[in-house]
């Protein structure tokens, strides 16, 4: 893992601030799982400084066949660049009617199991 690597904690956009005022940062394991979550929710190519960053999950649809060997693939698709993870497997639910994904793609970091739920 790459321990010498700090980053500042996000959360729905927006950094996250300690009691006065000062942004949080992150290192080792959270940032790695801070990594990975990015990788996993941001759109590919919407980032103008990493065209490479993010994943194809958000084009899944509840009508597509294969979906769950689809997701598996674009999950692994997007965290190729994360050697300390492995993408184990991708649980798929329905939501809100059916009208949207539910995924928990499931992981392996540094030997532990890890679970990162997110909707499409």
């Amino acid at each position: 893992m790459r321990g010498d690597i700090l980053d500042t904690a996000i959360s729905n956009g927006d950094f996250l601030c300690n009691s006065r005022g000062t942004p949080i940062e992150l290192a080792g394991y959270e940032e790695l799982l801070q990594r990975v979550l990015i990788r996993l929710t941001v759109k590919k190519g919407s980032f103008v400084y990493d065209k490479s960053l993010g994943s194809r999950l958000y084009t899944l649809k509840a009508t597509d066949g294969n979906i769950k060997e689809r997701a598996l693939a674009l999950a692994r698709e997007a965290l190729i660049e994360v050697p300390e993870v492995a993408v184990d497997d991708v649980k798929i639910a329905l939501t809100n009617g059916g009208e949207n994904l539910e995924l928990t793609v499931i992981l392996a970091v540094n030997n532990t199991e890890k679970e990162v739920v997110m909707t499409i």
